[in-house]
């Protein structure tokens, strides 16, 4: 362990990321800025509704959404239906004109704008161009009358300027579909919450230190809600933050060996834990799945190490599972294939994660030896699209040699997304609308409330 803390002590010295926005950026974006209709609504959070599913308990500040569109009766049915999301309460901004949008979104505090796309004048396409470079990092839906596949570029624009919580809402749409989309949302915002730049140094010392708790999303079988396995979703440090294990490698990805050391750190400690359910309960079958990056792979023996932290904890290398989701091409470092072919040879599973929404290439479909495909909602949504609600989507994997791999839906945080998930045929699924989430300490728990008596076999691979 020291020797963790030390590789995270030497990741301070590396260089840090950007610092945001320029002034002179804000400036020429707003340089022909003009008054236009604006109109504030207000909606309570309705607590005589149903409670969305999985959620923790009502936050009483409310939410703050910009609203443009060029059309006043879109406006008010937007509006309209903000006031069916329960979860916070609302506050609504609503312009016609994006110019009076941008002002008022360089002036601060809004954690979604909603706009149109075919709009006069500065169309939507240059408005979230210039939204990103007010240095705006919250959440954006576009609401939009063009095809599926337009806008899903539009929205992959707009992850790239750095706008990575970024959902789109073909018209017509349902007041269900919109607020499904509202809690996907936050519920990925609330995921991937970082620390500030300035709490690097204490976020590694905390990591370096063990000092922080491992949440884990339970793997069910979505016909009989059998336990398949867990994912590692995130760690809770002392102050009580919850930081998304994706986000947080995303984080260190730019400070040299840091992700790395993570990587051993959270193995070590889920070999323990791996190795007191064994000696506890008997249970020698727990299947974990831990997120990876290229930064992990880009790293020296990192799984060798790994491989010998399970050695001594007496658990077998097939209960840990690497989700890959960061694509590999012929500029990269010949150590990540290495490092792909160990966690083979050595038993580790390997999952190709994000499927349809992360960078992995067709190229890495057809030839990285994956043994499961996650999807994230976001995918299965489009696959909706493309082919309506086909139970047999996924045969398109055998077309990359994966027709026997198990295919895991993630995201799904409501009963709208986990029925989609079924009417497409995903065997296993992932999200609060499945199970919610449990604390390191609770796994034994989780595993003893399994239906059916227990966990899938580990025949069926996770």
């Amino acid at each position: 362990m020291v020797l963790r803390q030390v590789e995270l002590r030497e990741c301070l010295k590396a260089p840090g990321r950007g610092q945001g926005c320029p002034a002179a950026c804000r400036v020429a974006v707003l340089r022909s800025v003009h008054r236009s209709a604006r109109r504030h609504v207000r909606c309570p959070a309705l607590r005589d509704r149903p409670v969305w599913k999985g959620q923790r308990g009502m936050e009483l500040k409310p939410k703050r959404f910009l609203v443009l569109d060029d059309q006043l009766v879109l406006r008010k049915l937007i509006s309209r239906q903000a006031s069916f999301f329960t979860r916070f309460a609302v506050e609504i901004d609503e312009f016609s004109d994006p110019a009076e949008a941008l002002r008022s979104i360089a002036e601060g505090g809004y954690h979604l704008v909603i706009t149109d796309i075919g709009m006069p004048g500065m169309n939507g396409i240059d408005f979230i161009k210039n939204v990103a470079r007010l240095g705006y990092q919250s959440a954006l839906l576009i609401i939009s009358g063009y095809d599926g596949k337009t806008l899903q570029t539009i929205a992959d624009m707009s992850v790239n300027l750095g706008l990575s919580c970024t959902r789109f809402l073909s018209k017509p749409y349902s007041a269900e579909a919109f607020v499904a989309a509202l809690n996907g949302i936050f519920s990925e915002m609330e995921r991937s919450e970082a620390p500030a730049v300035g709490d690097v140094a204490q976020l590694l010392a905390d990591l370096g230190g063990e000092t922080f708790r491992m949440q884990f999303a339970p793997v069910r079988s979505l016909h009989g809600r059998r336990l398949a396995g867990f994912t590692l979703r995130t760690l809770q440090l002392p102050d009580g933050r919850r930081l998304a294990f994706d986000r947080l490698l995303a984080l260190l990805a730019g400070r040299r060996m840091a992700s790395a050391a993570l990587l051993e750190i959270v193995v070590e400690r889920t070999a323990r834990l791996l190795q007191d359910m064994r000696l506890s309960a008997g249970i020698d079958d727990c299947r974990v799945n831990i997120r990876i990056d290229e930064a992990c792979l880009s790293a020296d023996n990192v799984f060798d190490r790994c491989f010998m932290a399970l050695q001594q904890s007496e658990v077998s290398p097939a209960c840990l599972g690497f989700a890959l989701a960061d694509g590999l091409n012929r500029r990269s470092d010949a150590l990540c294939f290495e490092n792909i072919a160990k966690v083979k040879y050595l038993g580790f599973r390997l999952l190709a994660d994000g499927f349809g929404q992360g960078s992995l290439t067709v190229s890495n479909l057809f030839r990285l030896p994956f043994d499961q495909v996650n999807a994230p909602l976001e995918a299965l949504q489009w696959m909706k699209i493309l082919q309506g609600e086909d139970p047999g989507a996924f045969r398109l994997l055998r077309s990359f040699g994966l027709g026997q791999a198990p295919v895991c839906a993630t995201g799904l945080d409501d009963e709208e997304s986990l029925a989609l998930a079924q009417a497409l045929g995903c065997g296993l699924g992932e999200g609060d609308a499945v199970s919610l989430a449990v604390p390191e300490e609770e796994l034994l728990q989780e595993m003893a409330a399994v239906p059916e008596g227990g966990p899938i076999s580990s025949g069926n691979p996770v």
